[in-house]
C-alpha cells in the first residue's frame, strides 16, 4: 500500500515537471518571436495572427465596447483615415499644440493609419478634433498594440471560424493587456493542457503511468506542438479538445467526447472531425447489442438528431454578442454558410499565396507552412517530427488488423484514422488549401498510436504473428479473388 502512494507520489511530480516543461518552452518561444519582431521593427504579428488578433481586439472594442489594459502606464492606439495622410502636419500639430503624444510606426501600405504613444489618453482625442478641423478626418481610433498592415483590418471579425478563441484573446487583452505575450498566453496554457490530457487519455487506456508519461512527453516536444502553443492562433485548441474527448472515449463513455467535440468546435470547426471515430465507436456499440439494419437505421437518425441541433445551440449562444451586433440574418450567412464555403473550398491560388499541402503531406515533412522567418535560413515551419509521423503513417495500413485484437491499440488506430479521413474528405470535395498547421491536431495521436502500436505488437511476437497472419489471409482472398475475375482457376465443366 505504501508502495502504490509513494509511486503515485512520484508520477504526480514527474507529470508536473513535464507540465512545467511544456508552458516553459511555448512560454520561450513566444517571447523569443517577440524580441525578434522588436528588433527588426516589425508589427509584433507572427503568421494568422495578424487575422486572429486584430479580429479579437475588434471583438474586445466594437462588439463589447470595452479597451485593452494599458501596458506601463502608456496609452496606445492606432488612428486609422479616410484619406491621404498628411504626416509632416500631423508631427507639426503635435508640436505647436503641445501634445505629449509619439508617432512610433507609420509604415502601412494596405491601410491609411499611424500608430501613436502616450501616457495622456486624452491627448489622441484632442488631435483627432485638431486633424478633423484641418481637413485630415480620422474614422477610427483602435486602442491597444497596433494594427497589423492590412485592408479594413480594423474591421474584421473573422466570422468565417467560430469566436471563442477569440474570446480569450480579447479576455487577456482586457485583463492583462494588448501585448503580443499575452496575445499568446490563451495558446501556452491550451498546449500545456493537452500534455496533460494526453497523459490522462493514455493512463486511462493502458493503466500504465509510464507508458502515458513517455507518450506525453513527446507530445509536448514535438515541433508543431511547441510553435502552435506559442502563437495565437486557433488550431491548438482543436487539439486540447481533441485529447480532451479522447479521455472520454478511452473511458467509453463515447457520448461525453460527442459533447466535448461539439464544445470544440466552438473554437475552431475542424473539431468536428474528431466525430468521425466516435460515431463509429457509437454504431459499433449498438450493433453488438442489435445486429439488424434497423438498428443501424435508429442509431444513425438518432446521432443526426443530437449532433446538428446541439451544434446549432452551441454556435448561437456562443455568438450572441456577434448576433446583436451583426444581425441574425448576417451572422448566420458569415459564421454558418460562410464558413462551411471557407472550409470546403480553395482559400487561395497562385503565386502569392502562402504554401498549401494534402492531408498526407504532413506526415511526410512536405509543404511545411513557414510561420515565421527569423532569418532567411532560419524559419519556424508548421511541421511534426517527421520520422515518427512517417513510421505512424506507415503503422496506420501495415498494423492495422491488430485492431481486432489488441484493444488499447484499436483505440489510437480508429481516432487517428477517423481524423485523417475526416481531413482526407475536406480535401476530396474541395478543400485543396489545407495547411500544415491544421496538423497539430494529429501530434497527440500519432505518439498514442506510433507508441502503443510500438509496446503491444511489436514489443509482443505472438500479436505481431496475429498481424502478419491476418495479412496473408487478406493477400490470399484478394489473390484468389483476382483469379476468379480472370477466370483462371480451375472448374469442373
Amino acid at each position: 500500500m505504501r508502495k502504490e502512494v509513494y509511486m503515485k507520489i512520484i508520477v504526480t511530480l514527474i507529470v508536473i515537471g513535464l507540465l512545467f516543461l511544456a508552458s516553459y518552452q511555448y512560454y520561450s518561444l513566444a517571447e523569443k518571436l517577440y524580441e525578434s519582431e522588436v528588433s527588426r521593427n516589425g508589427k509584433g504579428y507572427v503568421s494568422d495572427e495578424v487575422w486572429y488578433v486584430s479580429s479579437a481586439r475588434n471583438i474586445l472594442e466594437k462588439v463589447f465596447k470595452l479597451e485593452p489594459k494599458n501596458v506601463d502606464q502608456t496609452y496606445s492606439a492606432t488612428l486609422v483615415f479616410k484619406g491621404k495622410i498628411n504626416k509632416t502636419l500631423i508631427k507639426s500639430i503635435i508640436k505647436q499644440y503641445n501634445l505629449n503624444i509619439k508617432i512610433v510606426d507609420s509604415d502601412y501600405h494596405e491601410i491609411k493609419a499611424i500608430y501613436v504613444e502616450t501616457p495622456d489618453k486624452s491627448s489622441v482625442r484632442r488631435l483627432v478634433n485638431i486633424l478633423k478641423n484641418k481637413g485630415l478626418e480620422v474614422v477610427d481610433i483602435v486602442w491597444g498594440w497596433r494594427l497589423a498592415d492590412a485592408r479594413n483590418i480594423n474591421n474584421y471579425l473573422n466570422t468565417e471560424h467560430p469566436p471563442m478563441v477569440k474570446y480569450l484573446i480579447a479576455l487577456s487583452m482586457y485583463l492583462l493587456g494588448d501585448h503580443p505575450i499575452y496575445w499568446r498566453i490563451p495558446s501556452i496554457v491550451a498546449g500545456t493542457l493537452t500534455v496533460l490530457f494526453t497523459f490522462l487519455a493514455i493512463h486511462k487506456l493502458t493503466s500504465n503511468p509510464w507508458l502515458a508519461i513517455i507518450i506525453a512527453l513527446f507530445t509536448a516536444v514535438d515541433p508543431i506542438m511547441r510553435a502552435m502553443s506559442s502563437i495565437g492562433l486557433l488550431d491548438i485548441f482543436d487539439t486540447l479538445f481533441t485529447v480532451i474527448a479522447l479521455y472520454f472515449v478511452f473511458s467509453r463513455k463515447y457520448y461525453h467526447g460527442l459533447i466535448v467535440i461539439l464544445i470544440g468546435s466552438l473554437f475552431k470547426f475542424n473539431a468536428l472531425l474528431m466525430l468521425i471515430p466516435i460515431i463509429l465507436l457509437i454504431i459499433r456499440r449498438e450493433l453488438l447489442r442489435d445486429q439488424s439494419f434497423t438498428s443501424l437505421l435508429y442509431i444513425t437518425s438518432k446521432l443526426t438528431l443530437l449532433i446538428i441541433p446541439l451544434f446549432l445551440l452551441f454556435q448561437v449562444i456562443v455568438s450572441i454578442p456577434l448576433i446583436l451586433h451583426l444581425g441574425f440574418t448576417s451572422w448566420i450567412d458569415q459564421s454558418i454558410f460562410g464558413a462551411i464555403r471557407w472550409h470546403t473550398t480553395i482559400k487561395c491560388s497562385g503565386a502569392g499565396c502562402p504554401i498549401s499541402s494534402a492531408p498526407w503531406d504532413w506526415f511526410i515533412g512536405n509543404n511545411g507552412f513557414p510561420l515565421y522567418y527569423f532569418t532567411w535560413e532560419k524559419k519556424l515551419v508548421a511541421l511534426g517530427f517527421w520520422p515518427f509521423w512517417t513510421i505512424t503513417f506507415t503503422y496506420m495500413v501495415f498494423l492495422a488488423p491488430a485492431y481486432r485484437f489488441e484493444r488499447r491499440v484499436g483505440y489510437t488506430w480508429l481516432s487517428i484514422l477517423g481524423l485523417f479521413i475526416g481531413y482526407l474528405l475536406l480535401w476530396v470535395i474541395g478543400a485543396r488549401s489545407q495547411y500544415s498547421f491544421y496538423s497539430v491536431q494529429f501530434t497527440p495521436l500519432v505518439y498514442m498510436f506510433f507508441i502503443t502500436s510500438f509496446t503491444y505488437i511489436l514489443g509482443f511476437r505472438r500479436n505481431l504473428v496475429k498481424v502478419v497472419y491476418t495479412w496473408f489471409l487478406i493477400v490470399s482472398v484478394l489473390w484468389n479473388f483476382i483469379l476468379e475475375l480472370f477466370m483462371v482457376k480451375r472448374r469442373n465443366l
